[in-house]
């Protein structure tokens, strides 16, 4: 009996979660509250609030279930210091574009942080958490370059912060504008490409 219950809390939790993800999407953060996430999801808001404290709480656990597969990629880009960190990089930016280019969750998910979501104070825990993963993602990178630089094949003048920085700028870019109309850019396709034509101005 325990484990039946176990199963349908966590069923109940995806339920929640799946609901906030679709109502977000088509109507914003701040326009979606908890009790039209309880009617899409077909839960009383007792059943919200006993598995998540508020929006935020709410807010970060969507999130959470797409940043653990950016998590293991930027975790692999660490775990080899002795792999070439172009390589490295490049891999890392090249299967993160594929991934998003290939899951509609993803892109779901990533178009409420982009454009449907209004940094509000009740969002501020959520917000802060993305914070920390931006960064982290800019110090892996940098450590990476650093890594060049001490090979001799990172450009003369461009320190390895500055492009670490740049780097994920451009491709923050490129989610931004993909993610709002991808019908430019067929993102599978051609994200090789867009990330080798900025690795090259990097290269010595």
């Amino acid at each position: 009996m325990a484990r039946r219950t176990k199963a349908e809390a966590e069923s109940t939790r995806t339920a929640i979660l799946d609901a906030a993800e679709v109502l977000f999407f088509q109507h914003g953060v701040s326009r979606t509250t908890l009790e039209k996430i309880a009617v899409a999801a077909n839960v009383t808001r007792g059943a919200i609030y006993w598995h998540f404290q508020n929006k935020a709480d709410l807010f970060n656990a969507m999130l959470e279930r797409v940043r653990l597969p950016f998590q293991h990629l930027l975790d692999a880009v660490d775990s080899d210091p002795s792999a070439d960190p172009f390589t490295q990089v490049r891999d890392l930016m090249v299967n993160g574009l594929s991934l998003i280019a290939s899951s509609e969750q993803h892109q779901r998910v990533l178009t409420i942080v982009f454009h449907r979501c209004e940094y509000i104070d009740e969002l501020n825990p959520a917000v802060h958490k993305q914070d920390e993963l931006d960064e982290q993602a800019v110090a892996v990178m940098q450590r990476a370059f650093e890594r060049a630089a001490v090979a001799g094949t990172l450009r003369d003048g461009v320190s390895p912060r500055l492009a670490a920085m740049s780097l994920h700028m451009y491709v923050g870019g490129i989610i931004s504008h993909f993610l709002l109309k991808p019908q430019q850019c067929d993102l599978s396709q051609h994200t090789p490409a867009l990330i080798d034509t900025f690795l090259l101005g990097l290269k010595k």
